[in-house]
């Protein structure tokens, strides 16, 4: 089972680390690179270096949050004009907000 686990993190890793190389959207390959970082702190919870998957979770995720929030700011257009938001896509946003939250909830509280 280990093996398989490993495997699929591994497959994660250099699937992600290709696309956020290859990526021509900034936005993008930071995204792609936080899969990168959290399939490297699976790796390390799964050889039982719990410390050392925690401080990959905190520091360098942590890092990526801010690299996206400078990408936005930096990189966005102002010369966009927002698009209406149609009824569907308010529904369908509401039914999925509250999935997450009953899964969260669920997951806390059990």
């Amino acid at each position: 089972m280990e093996r398989i686990i490993f495997y699929i993190l591994a497959l994660t890793i250099i699937l992600f680390s290709v696309m956020t190389v290859t990526s021509r959207n900034i936005l993008r390959a930071a995204i792609y690179l936080l899969f990168v970082l959290l399939a490297t702190a699976g790796i390390y919870f799964l050889l039982n270096y719990n410390f050392l998957a925690a401080v990959q979770l905190t520091v360098y995720s942590g890092g990526v949050v801010v690299l996206i929030v400078f990408a936005v700011l930096l990189t966005a257009r102002m010369d966009h004009k927002l698009e209406a938001v149609g009824l569907v896509k308010s529904v369908l946003t509401a039914i999925l907000v509250l999935v997450g939250l009953g899964a969260t909830l669920w997951a806390v509280f059990g």
